[in-house]
């Protein structure tokens, strides 16, 4: 990977570009001062204090005590292994709570069954709502349709989607992905993701539908290409109307219908790789 690429890759273990830029300058030129840091990377001084506090409180960067302060950047296999610790005592203490939880709601709030009145709820925040997406899916009983764009695929593919589809499949649950493919990268990315099949046609927009057959549906406007798997600006609407799953079912099937199957489509492209 070359450094803008690491930059995106960053952004998985919670750095924003300007944390990921800052902490990839400390290691090219060792301890510096902040005046020093922000004149090399060409940064403003107060946004480069503000990366440094975020990068130490992650503890991937630390500074001295000294006058003026130097800063220096924790070497990455050890500042990487400190943020998925941390990650993984954060994900272990909201699973031993969350029983707890459920059962101190349920003496709080009367149970009741609400399945016949229709929802609509709006995500808002790109992990939220792949968190949405992998719920859906871990619940799903009848044929699920994902339809999106490339590099939404991509994203999702660091999530625990993945995990989800692979447990449909061996319960006998379809899931299938249409999407439009234009690098060999992307391809890579949509077959790992392992669906029941995948095909590539016309996409109508770049937005995404998760739509389970006479369930539920999961769709949002355009999405952006950034990988920032933490992009607030990313919002979905999440519903059970029977009336727009119906819809939105049958226009993904149309769609599946008018679309190729990913064989049909590598082969002719390898062809031409040969004749060049």
């Amino acid at each position: 990977m070359n450094q803008h690429e690491i930059i995106e890759t960053l952004t998985y273990f919670g750095l924003e570009d300007l944390d990921s830029k800052v902490y990839m300058g400390l290691l090219q030129t060792g301890p510096v001062s902040v005046g020093t840091l922000s004149g090399k990377l060409d940064i403003d001084r107060g946004k480069a204090y503000r990366a440094l506090n975020r990068l130490r409180n992650m503890g991937v960067v630390t500074t001295t005590f000294s006058n003026p302060t130097l800063c220096s950047a924790v070497p990455p296999i050890e500042a990487l292994s400190t943020i998925v610790e941390r990650k993984q005592d954060e994900i272990t203490t909201m699973k031993n709570l969350t029983q707890k939880i459920v059962e101190d709601i349920d003496v709080i709030v009367k149970h009741t069954e609400i399945q016949d009145v229709s929802s609509f709820i709006i995500v808002q925040g790109r992990s939220n709502i792949y968190s949405r997406i992998s719920k859906l899916l871990q619940k799903a009983s009848g044929t699920v349709y994902i339809v999106a764009p490339p590099e939404d695929l991509m994203r999702m593919y660091h999530t625990t989607i993945p995990e989800r589809i692979q447990q449909m499949k061996e319960s006998g649950t379809t899931v299938r992905i249409l999407t439009e493919i234009s690098s060999e990268k992307e391809l890579s990315f949509v077959h790992r993701l392992d669906p029941s099949e995948i095909r590539m046609g016309k996409l109508p927009s770049k937005s995404r539908m998760i739509v389970e057959e006479n369930k539920q549906l999961i769709m949002s406007g355009t999405v952006n290409s950034s990988m920032d798997l933490n992009d607030e600006a990313d919002s979905v609407m999440h519903t059970n109307s029977i009336e727009m799953v119906s819809n939105m079912f049958s226009l993904c099937t149309l769609l599946w219908n008018k679309s190729k199957a990913v064989e049909m489509l590598v082969a002719p492209r390898s062809k031409k790789v040969k004749h060049q």
